[in-house]
């Protein structure tokens, strides 16, 4: 725990960020960025890193201080706390004796489950590999790109709902007509864990607002999420419906978008679906899932602007591919590979219909980016 509080620490400690270029010179528009930029006279300019920039979809001769030297190591250091934090937390609960005396039927209904929602760790690692690559350009305009900005909104909801989860897990997977719970953390467990996932949030989220315009009130940042979200809203259908990898894209949006929803506000048992881990971790998973819709977008977006084979964007569509991957695996183990299948799946057996299209949703990550 206290290498947690280390990593976390640490980590939010390095995210300090070189200052914009000075403000002496009159703004002027970029019709690519659709947003001004202050010139820099070419006998100050650096030379920047031309192809990075490109490649994250910015104007080359634009100026932009450079991210500070440490952002990619920060970037590392809380994903690996937020992995930790989720490992900690699967293995805390899934598990015997949680609550004491529960027991689990054999060895291998805990570990297909653990490996169910060990699924996120891929996804985890893709989007903070995509927001290293761009911390480690020459300049800031790469975090800049709308890929890195939804990247780091998902990071920040990721992190937020850690942080809630495990403070109030203890009234999550309370077991009805008892006074015992599932998981409950306490002291220095608790604290740890919940700053594992604050240092995401909180590393995410500045650098989300430092890469906004220049100028951007706090105020309005309510209003800029809003904005996106409605604009994510309207454009879930692919913009080529002949094209199936368009389509797979948009389907995945919306299926992952779905399923937090579901996870989320529907009852027991229905909540189970898609991480059959009952009351224990069914609450807590809609967080990936939610990364997975921003993921999706993210790549549905990048095939609409024939970007999807670019270095930036083949990350993220492995990450997503593999927490498909994993996750399907683990429900044919469940299915297969434990001889209490179905008896021990109690929630799971009451909704039959929804667990087999979970299954068959997710399968459809497996499917490549080539038409």
């Amino acid at each position: 725990m206290r290498v947690l509080l280390l990593l976390s620490a640490f980590a939010t400690c390095t995210t300090g960020f070189s200052p914009l270029p000075s403000n002496n010179v009159k703004l002027v528009p970029s019709p690519l960025l659709g947003r001004t930029v202050t010139p820099v006279p070419p006998s100050t300019r650096k030379l920047p890193d031309l192809a990075a920039r490109e490649a994250y979809g910015v104007d080359s001769d634009t100026p932009n201080a450079k991210p500070s030297a440490l952002l990619p190591l920060a970037y590392t250091l809380t994903g690996l706390a937020t992995a930790t934090a989720w490992t900690t937390i699967i293995f805390t609960t899934i598990t015997n004796n949680a609550p004491l005396g529960a027991l689990m039927p054999n060895w291998q209904h805990p570990t297909v489950n653990q490996i169910s929602v060990l699924s996120a760790l891929p996804l985890l690692f893709s989007s903070i590999h995509h927001l290293r690559s761009a911390a480690s350009t020459e300049s800031w305009s790469a975090l800049e790109s709308d890929s890195c900005r939804r990247q780091n909104l998902g990071l920040v909801g990721v992190g937020l709902a850690g942080v809630l989860w495990v403070r109030f897990c203890a009234t999550i997977t309370k077991l009805p007509g008892t006074a015992l719970s599932h998981a409950s953390y306490t002291g220095s467990m608790g604290a740890a864990l919940m700053a594992a996932y604050a240092s995401t949030a909180v590393l995410s989220g500045a650098v989300w607002i430092k890469s906004l315009p220049t100028g951007t009130s706090i105020l309005s940042l309510p209003t800029r999420i809003t904005d996106g979200l409605s604009a994510y809203v309207c454009n879930l259908l692919p913009a080529d419906k002949h094209n199936p990898v368009n389509v797979k894209y948009s389907v995945l949006t919306a299926g992952f978008t779905f399923l937090t929803l579901l996870q989320l506000l529907a009852p027991h048992p229905l909540a189970v679906i898609p991480s059959w881990t009952g009351r224990r971790i069914s609450r807590a998973f809609p967080m990936w899932t939610m990364l997975a819709a921003v993921t999706s977008y993210d790549l549905k977006l990048a095939t609409e602007a024939g970007t999807l084979f670019e270095p930036k964007f083949r990350q993220l569509s492995r990450g997503l591919r593999a927490f498909g991957l994993v996750h399907v695996i683990s429900k044919i183990g469940a299915i297969f590979l434990d001889p209490t299948f179905p008896a021990s799946y109690h929630a799971v057996a009451l909704v039959p219909g929804w667990a087999a299209a979970a299954i068959l949703f997710f399968g459809l990550t497996l499917r490549g980016d080539k038409q």
